[in-house]
């Protein structure tokens, strides 16, 4: 785990918010800079491709944690946040590390974006019954329900522009 908080602070300037992980130790996967919950390690999939992500958002278990960097060829590298808990769903494959990336632009948008969704996700703690984001390589979408059972929607990503989030759900927010 020292090498991933190492990584992590050397590509984006800011040590892992430690609010982005869990209690559990997490354990890592041979020849990868991946750690993850035991669920995670005991499930049939790492859901690391796009194609993965609605059968994450469908049927990955409760409990199941992922974080750091993979990728495949020589483009497609990532940062890998995915999370599901009582009620949240997580899935977040931010681009970085990629050799014909900008690296140092992404690392820029990779930090604005997890300070500000991780406050943005703190505000909704108790406000709502459940909330699914996902962020993966320019496409996002974001999903809060209301204990009403309203839901709130939007497609489109905000990882270029994650100061827009509470914005996009001022509803939640109003007095």
């Amino acid at each position: 785990m020292e090498k991933l908080r190492k990584a992590f602070e050397n590509s984006f300037g800011i040590p892992i918010p430690e609010i982005m992980l869990p209690k559990e130790k997490l354990s890592s996967w041979d020849n990868a800079l991946l750690f993850g919950s035991s669920v995670a390690k005991s499930c049939k999939e790492l859901y690391l491709i796009q194609g993965n992500i609605t059968k994450f958002i469908e049927s990955c278990p409760e409990d199941y944690f992922l974080i750091g960097f993979w990728g495949h060829g020589v483009n497609s590298y990532a940062l890998y946040y995915l999370r599901v808990d009582s009620w949240s769903k997580i899935f977040f494959r931010l681009p970085y590390g990629g050799v014909y990336e900008d690296n140092e632009k992404n690392a820029r948008h990779i930090r604005e974006f997890l300070i500000n969704f991780f406050a943005f996700e703190k505000e909704l703690v108790g406000k709502v019954k459940s909330l699914i984001a996902v962020e993966s390589m320019g496409e996002g979408s974001y999903k809060v329900v209301t204990f009403d059972g309203k839901e709130i929607s939007f497609k489109g990503t905000l990882l270029y522009s994650s100061s827009m989030l509470k914005e996009k759900f001022a509803c939640l927010f109003r007095k």
